[in-house]
C-alpha cells in the first residue's frame, strides 16, 4: 500500500535571509490533542531568546510564564503578538529489493498547512508594582492528515481516486489571564507575582476514518465510509501561576516559577486516545459511546538566569530549565463504561538558552536554542533554533522572531490494510517554521 541606514539595512537583510532559510520546518502535531500541557504565550523577543521567561522583563506577556518579571513598566503598556506556522508532514515506508536490502524510503503521504493565532496583553505599573491582563492561545489543537487512495485497477483513468484516509483535529484552547507583581519595600532585591488563566475552548472538532468516493477498493482500509466528524464542547478549568525573581547583583538575576495546570473537560469527544501496545505510544480511535473526557494536565516548574556582561554595547545572556510533571497526566472517558488513559510517563526537562547583542545602531540581534524532552519517546525529543531582531520608534517597539525545527520518528501505518505485512514501521518526518511579531506601545 502507498500511503506524508547602513547598520539597519544590513541587519534587516540578515533577518530576511533567516526567514528564507528557515522556511523549511514545527512538528509532532499528531499529538496536539494528547499533550495538553501549559505553554506560555511569549512575546517575539522572548521566543527569539529560546523561550526564556526573564526575556519578558518589564513586559505584560510575562503573565503567562512568570508574572514577577513584569515590573519596571513606564505606566501603561499594551502589546499585540501574532504568530504563523507553516507545517509539513511526510510519511514513508522502506522499499527493499528481492534480497531484502534497503533501497529507499517511499513517501505515500505529504501534508502541508498553515496555522495562525494572536494574543493581546496589557499592563500598568511602576518599578515596584504592576497589574496585568492578557488574552492568548493556550493550546493549538490543529492537525491534518489526508491520504489519497488510488485504485489498483488501472482502467482508462490510469489510477483513479477512490477514497481518502483522514485524521482531522481543529480548534484552540484560549486563556483570559489576570495577574499582579510587586516588590516589597523592605526587600528590593525580591520580586513576586501571581496570575490566573481561565481556559476557554474555540471551535473544537475531531474527525477520523475512511471516505469511500465511489466503490470499495483493496487499497482502502474499509469498504464503506467510516469518517466521522465530531463537534466537541470544551469546559475549561483554570491555570494558576506564581513566580519569584531574585535580583542577586546588578548583573545577575534568578527567576523561579510554578504553574498549576487546571483540569479540563471535552463533551462529545468522539475521537479518543489509547495506548498502542505494539508501539507503547498513543494512538487514536473513534468511540461514539464516550460522552465526556476529563483531562488532568501536568504541572510545570521553571528556573532561569540572566547575566548582563560589562560590555560597552549592551549584551544579555539567558538560560532556563523547565520540568514538566508528566506523571500527573490522566484522561478519564465517561460513557457506558468509565475508562482511563494514564500513561504514567516520566517527568521531562526542557533546556533553553539565548543571547541578545545591541549594535551601535540600536538594532538588536537575538539568537536562542531550546531542547525539549518528549514524554512519549526519546526520538520525539525536539531541538529548536530561534532568531530575531527588533526596531524601536520612540515608545513603539516591533520585535520579530523566526523559529525552526525538524523531527523524525517511527510509527505504524494509521490505516492498515487487512492482510498487509510491513517489514518495518513507517518513518514520519515533521517540519515547519514559526514566524512571530510583537508590537508593544508604552503610554
Amino acid at each position: 500500500m502507498k500511503r506524508k541606514e547602513i547598520h539597519r539595512t544590513r541587519h534587516m537583510k540578515i533577518l530576511a535571509g533567516i526567514l528564507l532559510i528557515a522556511s523549511l520546518a514545527h512538528g509532532q502535531t499528531f499529538y496536539s490533542n494528547v499533550l495538553l500541557n501549559n505553554n506560555p504565550y511569549h512575546s517575539a523577543r522572548a521566543n527569539a531568546l529560546g523561550g526564556t521567561a526573564l526575556a519578558e522583563w518589564g513586559h505584560p506577556s510575562a503573565i503567562t510564564s512568570n508574572p514577577a518579571v513584569a515590573l519596571h513598566m513606564p505606566g501603561l503598556r499594551l502589546a499585540l503578538t501574532g504568530k504563523g506556522w507553516h507545517l509539513r508532514e511526510r510519511r514513508s515506508f522502506p522499499v527493499q529489493d528481492t534480497f531484502g536490502d534497503f533501497l529507499t524510503d517511499n513517501d505515500y503521504v505529504h501534508n502541508r498547512y498553515w496555522i495562525s493565532d494572536a494574543g493581546f496583553f496589557a499592563g500598568y505599573g511602576q518599578n515596584t508594582w504592576s497589574v496585568l491582563l492578557g488574552y492568548t492561545p493556550v493550546r493549538n489543537l490543529n492537525y491534518i492528515y489526508e491520504e489519497e487512495i488510488r485504485s489498483a485497477t488501472y482502467d482508462y483513468n490510469r489510477d483513479p481516486l477512490v477514497g481518502y484516509h483522514q485524521v482531522t483535529f481543529s480548534g484552540q484552547i484560549n486563556g483570559l489571564s489576570v495577574g499582579a507583581a510587586w516588590s516589597p519595600a523592605a526587600f528590593q532585591w525580591l520580586q513576586m507575582g501571581v496570575s490566573a488563566t481561565k481556559l476557554m475552548g474555540n471551535r473544537i472538532e475531531r474527525g477520523l476514518g475512511v471516505t469511500v468516493i465511489d466503490r470499495p477498493d483493496d487499497r482502502l482500509a474499509s469498504d464503506t465510509t467510516t469518517y466521522s466528524l465530531f463537534d466537541t464542547d470544551f469546559q475549561g478549568g483554570m491555570d494558576l501561576r506564581t513566580g519569584l525573581v531574585f535580583n542577586l547583583t546588578k548583573r545577575h538575576t534568578l527567576q523561579l516559577a510554578y504553574t498549576l495546570a487546571g483540569e479540563v473537560e471535552f463533551e462529545n469527544p468522539g475521537v479518543i486516545a489509547y495506548m498502542d501496545s505494539s508501539l507503547m505510544m498513543p494512538a487514536y480511535t473513534v468511540d461514539r459511546s464516550i460522552v465526556k473526557q476529563t483531562v488532568q494536565r501536568p504541572n510545570t516548574v521553571s528556573m532561569g538566569l540572566r547575566y548582563i556582561p560589562e560590555n560597552i554595547l549592551k549584551t544579555e545572556l539567558f538560560a532556563q530549565a523547565d520540568l514538566t510533571l508528566w506523571g500527573g497526566l490522566e484522561n478519564e472517558y465517561q460513557g457506558a463504561d468509565t475508562t482511563t488513559f494514564s500513561p504514567d510517563w516520566e517527568h521531562c526537562w526542557a533546556f533553553r538558552i539565548g543571547a541578545e547583542h545591541v549594535f551601535s545602531s540600536g538594532i538588536p540581534m537575538r539568537a536562542g536554542f531550546s531542547y525539549t524532552e518528549s514524554p512519549v519517546r526519546n526520538e520525539l525529543n525536539r531541538s529548536e533554533i530561534h532568531f530575531g531582531t527588533g526596531y524601536q520608534i520612540e515608545t513603539l517597539v516591533l520585535d520579530l522572531n523566526v523559529s525552526w525545527y525538524e523531527s523524525i520518528y517511527h510509527y505504524n501505518d494509521l490505516f492498515p490494510i487487512e492482510g498487509e505485512v510491513r517489514v518495518a514501521r513507517d518513518k514520519v518526518r515533521e517540519a515547519g517554521v514559526r514566524v512571530m511579531a510583537t508590537l508593544t506601545y508604552s503610554l
